[in-house]
């Protein structure tokens, strides 16, 4: 296949450069200036092939989200990799890795990762890869056993300071420290949900002395987990690190200074879209709808989070996907609903629009923030995370003149509430393609055509899944 005329990303440009890309066995095999390549010729070699006219058009590397809870097996009722799978598509993700806790059993072992690999390799439509986990309540030697076990089939492991889940406990900090050097001795990052379970826990006393009985608010709810439970628990967490900072990874930062405290160590962290887009204020609008653990913050966090993504101490982006049915989330109570956004489907074209095309980020820092960061911090760099020759044809067209409007309805995931609904992005996304095959666009883009004939790339006003369940490839730690 070859993709004609395109304005690409491409790794080390500070601006896109307008390319054919010619992709052969699921890789890109050359990418040559758009004027360099006869009219006429099927590829950018010149061999007779399937040609896309992708005129007017932006190429981006496939997004990488990694830190999706897609609830299989176990909590399908929320989410299932098929749908979760078809979300990351229509988002333009190409690559998505699994979170080891909201599985059933959770995955802190070897047999429970080839059950869920079992299960979910049979539906993915984007390549996928999975996190390890340590769990509180075990011993000493099952976290020795969970390394030893699960690194050459993990991308990474994790853990939490505070954990609402039964079947997956927090950590102590000597468990913290322990898992954090496990990890280190494998190569492999610990990710971390970091919150002061101490500071929490007062802070959830304090309000219901003030309650005295009466309904909580949406306010109480951003009161029961304020930004100091996040900054406390990154101190613990590097202190905990010591000379194995290198290996530690916060995930979903929504405070600045634990985020700057972070970067300042040698650690790494992610944000993402709904800390940058939404702050407090927006609960009273949004409901249930903008809950997540950790909430938003006060409005000035916004700015100071696009700030340090931008001068790269924040790593890159991801959603935290984690939809759950109206019964979960619309309880009445804010301290109960469940906290969780399905923000696969909505994490590019958000920060292509508020981040690249709203000049907030020049386009090295987009194109690490949306793939490439996370390319490397997972071990996928050299396959995924950059259009060059001999990467994965993991390809996302967009076309910069048209708008996206986030619309529930045309959802793919299980769960339809999002904070995002009713939002324009700039920019639409035109075809999504996984190691070459369309995953996500209009028919047209898999229409086969005669030997050499081009074939026009328009953008899908509403466009349709084109890959096979099971067309996802499972992925691990060096993956080529």
């Amino acid at each position: 296949m070859l993709i004609r005329n395109v304005l690409a990303a491409l790794p080390g440009e500070k601006d896109f450069r307008k390319v054919d890309i010619a992709v052969s066995g699921g890789k890109i095999r050359e990418i040559v200036e758009a004027e360099a390549s006869a009219p006429d010729s099927g590829s950018a070699g010149g061999a007779a092939g399937e040609a896309l006219d992708a005129s007017g058009l932006m190429a981006f590397p496939g997004a990488i989200d990694p830190h999706v809870h897609f609830d299989e097996p176990g909590f399908t009722h929320r989410e299932d990799f098929a749908h979760g799978t078809a979300e990351a598509a229509r988002g333009g993700v190409t690559t998505v890795v699994d979170m080891p806790c909201t599985s059933l059993p959770p995955i802190t072992d070897a047999a429970a990762l080839e059950n869920k690999l079992s299960i979910v390799g049979k539906k993915a439509l984007v390549d996928f890869a999975f996190f390890g986990g340590f769990d509180g309540a075990i011993s000493t030697e099952e976290f020795e056993r969970t390394a030893r076990e699960l690194a050459p089939k993990v991308v990474g492991f994790k853990c939490y300071t505070i954990s609402g889940m039964d079947s997956f406990r927090a950590v102590s900090q000597d468990q913290l420290a322990l898992a954090i050097r496990l990890c280190a001795e494998a190569g492999r990052p610990l990710l971390l949900h970091a919150e002061d379970p101490g500071i929490i826990a007062k802070a959830q006393t304090r309000l219901a002395a003030v309650r005295c009985g009466k309904a909580s608010s949406w306010k109480d709810y951003y009161a029961s987990r304020p930004m100091e439970a996040e900054i406390k628990a990154c101190s613990t967490a590097v202190a905990a690190a010591g000379g194995n900072a290198a290996f530690l990874h916060i995930v979903h930062a929504g405070t600045a200074e634990a985020a700057a405290l972070v970067a300042a160590t040698g650690a790494t962290c992610e944000t993402c879209a709904h800390y940058l887009a939404f702050d407090e204020e927006d609960f009273e609008r949004l409901g249930p709808a903008l809950k997540t653990a950790p909430p938003v913050k006060e409005p000035s966090q916004k700015a100071l989070l696009w700030r340090l993504l931008a001068e790269g101490k924040i790593s890159f982006l991801t959603s935290d996907h984690a939809g759950a049915p109206d019964s979960e989330k619309f309880t009445g109570d804010p301290l109960t609903a469940y906290g969780g956004i399905p923000g696969t489907g909505t994490l590019f074209p958000y920060l292509l629009s508020e981040g690249l095309f709203a000049k907030r980020l020049n386009l090295p820092r987009f194109l690490e923030a949306s793939s490439g960061g996370a390319a490397r911090r997972y071990g996928l760099d050299g396959a995924k995370g950059a259009l060059a020759p001999g990467y994965d044809a993991d390809i996302v067209l967009v076309d910069p003149e048209a708008v996206t409007t986030i619309d529930p309805a045309r959802m793919f995931s299980k769960s339809h509430i999002t904070p995002f609904a009713g939002m324009r992005f700039a920019g639409r996304i035109a075809g999504t393609f996984v190691r070459g095959s369309c995953v996500f666009g209009s028919t047209r883009l898999l229409r086969k055509e005669a030997p050499g004939r081009i074939t026009e790339a328009k953008p899908p006003e509403d466009g349709k899944i084109l890959a096979e369940p099971g067309s996802g490839r499972f992925l691990t730690w060096g993956y080529r």
